[in-house]
């Protein structure tokens, strides 16, 4: 008898052993779903070179950095209508106080806004995003007129508070 009773705890181990196997595989799958999920957000490389920025849009004052990236929204795989050569561009720029506080002076029709921080933004918009527990940038936005060029033909700027950087934010539509 006491054979036996080995015989099938040692059965029973090997179910318990071979089921549990299974459910880890299963788990492992749908977390490495997930991470391949977000790697692709993560694939976005953004550009920060001036020169090339300004080949895209007019600059009335010269920033110190420009950071951007270019999104194609013509087949963004979205439920809404899609817009042949839809394009949004998103750009931070960095000032300097001085050429800010030009800048600023030339815009009209302040507006509070929050502007959502992309991962890719510089580190200290990143931090500043993550003080308010939303991700959100507090800023005061501004038509962006100025920097329009086409193909871009709306968009807006957004002073982050308390800060000399810009988030620009522009449409082909």
């Amino acid at each position: 008898m006491p054979l036996s009773r080995f015989k099938t705890i040692l059965i029973f181990l090997s179910v318990v052993l071979t089921l549990n196997a299974c459910s880890g595989n299963e788990i492992g799958n749908v977390n490495s779903v997930a991470t391949n999920s977000n790697s692709n957000r993560a694939a976005i490389v953004p550009i920060d070179d001036v020169e090339e920025f300004g080949k895209i849009v007019k600059l009335p004052v010269a920033p110190e950095e420009a950071t951007f990236y270019e999104f194609d929204l013509s087949a963004d795989g979205s439920s809404r209508p899609s817009v042949p050569n839809a394009k949004r561009l998103v750009a931070v720029l960095q000032f300097s106080g001085e050429n800010a506080n030009t800048l600023v002076s030339t815009l009209n029709n302040a507006v509070p806004l929050d502007v959502d921080a992309e991962n890719w933004f510089p580190p200290e918009l990143v931090a500043k995003s993550q003080e308010t527990g939303d991700a959100s940038l507090k800023g005061v936005s501004y038509a962006a007129t100025a920097f329009l060029q086409p193909p871009y033909l709306n968009g807006r700027l957004t002073r982050i508070n308390d800060t000399n950087y810009f988030v620009l934010e522009l449409l082909t539509f």
